[in-house]
């Protein structure tokens, strides 16, 4: 059932089994999964069915860093969360995202893909995917009638991407939580604090604000923090009576490793001398098994492992030319490519390429408290997003092999502007709205912020739901792995609290 808690008296308890913070994906996905049982489970949104101006005031932030998107821009605050403007795409990570891999400092995972693997395949049906299926790239495509690129440099391979319609939370699953006779929504619900017992080792209630409204206290058993990637450590620090510097920050790991994906959008255009090649399985999605699907480029592990890069994804798009340079002659020595004219002007004549890139976990970068006020008086967030000249030599790189695969395939040059000036990041440069990171997951905490169950450390009710805790987030986008996550800490839940 859905409570609008501006009705509430002021000073009013509620008592829980299962206390949620946030209703975006995993908040709505953890409280679909208790939907029906003999729990008693709230779920605390800040907003309500409708954007509002002064709860997403509640964002607002100052990115102290690199200028990226204003902090208020790129989340949504009401039910929903940041599925309200989700773009769909979804493929899992693969195995090797969970590797330590020797040539970056602080990569690996607690788990592993077999274990993320069952919750993975139960994520299409929410997500309003089809069949669960990313190794029959090819298979798909011949039934579809397309063919799949032949890159056999040993460079690059496809990889297969599923699209969500995109499914919009707020709206796919606002029934079935109306309808629940466990599980309680309380809209306008800002909270302001964890408290704890004296050693902040045991959380034993949430004070809540609405605007204009009442204050009140939630007690339970256990609780999720599942308010992103920013928020969570913002209301972790802020919850600092009795853990100065914050809850589970005893290491001072809360709000480190701030990490986004890179993009460049375009990286390349490439101008196209063959144009008998249908690109429409790499630019268009395509119904199939129930669902939609589209093919992506990416390194081959071998190449990634041999030139020690991150990871890499590329998207390719039927679309005008960006740069608009004559581009012919760029890669004449280049795996034989033939001679091409300058960009052309009319479809199939060109291809656009868009980049995502995967930084290194850097310490440095971090989200903390500023000394400024949101409009209930708390501390607002400074986030400081940071690439390293390592991240621009990988970047060029990346571009750099997809243009020699584009020669080396007989399609064409590439023109892209970060070839010509590797020491300047282009003007398409920009991050990916993916916030990641600053609740890392690890085996210590000397290392991470929360155990390989999401527990936070030296915390036995607490848990984060959500892309916070990745130590790393490879190529893909963060939303499935994320709700995936989200379902794996349910049924670790519905363990303990059995």
């Amino acid at each position: 059932m859905f409570i609008d808690a501006r009705n509430l008296e002021n000073g009013h308890t509620v008592e829980a089994d299962l206390c949620i913070v946030g209703a975006g994906a995993v908040g709505i996905a953890m409280a679909l999964e208790f939907d029906g049982s003999n729990k008693n489970v709230v779920v605390l949104e800040s907003g309500g069915f409708e954007f509002d101006d002064r709860t997403q005031s509640l964002y607002q932030g100052d990115n102290v860093g690199r200028p990226t998107y204003p902090l208020e821009h790129n989340r949504l605050r009401y039910f929903g969360g940041t599925t309200g403007h989700w773009a769909g795409h979804c493929r899992p990570f693969d195995a090797f995202d969970f590797s330590v891999r020797d040539w970056i400092p602080h990569s690996g995972w607690p788990i592993k893909i077999e274990e993320l693997e069952p919750y993975l395949e139960r994520t299409q049906p929410l997500l309003g995917l089809g069949k669960y299926d990313y190794d029959s790239l090819d298979q798909y495509a011949a039934q579809l009638g397309f063919k799949t690129l032949p890159l056999d440099s040993g460079r690059l391979i496809s990889v297969m991407k599923h699209q969500s319609p995109p499914t919009r939370f707020g709206t796919a699953y606002r029934q079935q939580l109306q309808d629940s006779k466990n599980v309680s929504v309380y809209l306008y619900s800002n909270v302001l604090e964890l408290t704890t017992n004296e050693s902040a080792s045991h959380i034993t209630g949430a004070e809540v604000a609405c605007i204009d409204g009442p204050k009140y206290q939630v007690k339970a058993k256990e609780f999720v923090l599942a308010t992103g990637g920013l928020e969570n450590p913002r209301l972790m620090l802020l919850s600092n009576k009795s853990a100065p510097a914050g809850i589970g920050n005893s290491h001072g790991l809360v709000g480190r490793f701030y990490t986004d994906h890179i993009l460049i959008r375009p990286a390349l255009d490439v101008s196209l001398s063959r144009t008998g090649f249908n690109f429409r399985f790499y630019t268009n999605p395509h119904k199939i098994n129930g669902g939609q699907v589209f093919a992506i480029m990416t390194a081959a592990e071998e190449l990634t492992r041999k030139e020690k890069l991150t990871r890499f994804r590329f998207h390719l798009y039927n679309v005008r030319p960006q740069f608009g340079a004559a581009i012919g002659g760029v890669f004449s020595d280049l795996d034989g490519a033939p001679e091409v004219a300058p960009l052309g002007k009319e479809p199939g004549t060109y291809i656009q390429v868009h980049m995502a890139m995967e930084p290194m976990p850097n310490p440095d970068t971090f989200v903390r408290l500023s000394d400024k006020r949101d409009l209930f008086g708390q501390r607002k967030l400074e986030v400081s997003w940071q690439v390293t000249d390592r991240e621009r030599a990988n970047a060029h790189r990346a571009i750099e092999i997809c243009a020699l695969e584009f020669g080396h395939m007989g399609f064409g040059r590439a023109f892209a502007p970060m070839l010509h000036k590797p020491d300047e990041w282009p003007a398409a440069f920009t991050s990916g709205k993916h916030h990641c990171g600053t609740t890392r997951m690890s085996d210590s905490p000397q290392t991470g912020v929360v155990d390989r169950n999401c527990k936070v450390f030296d915390v036995d009710n607490l848990y984060i739901g959500g892309s916070s805790v990745f130590p790393t987030i490879g190529h893909t986008n963060p939303t499935m792995n994320l709700v995936a996550l989200s379902l794996r800490l349910a049924d670790h839940l519905k363990e303990k609290m059995a």
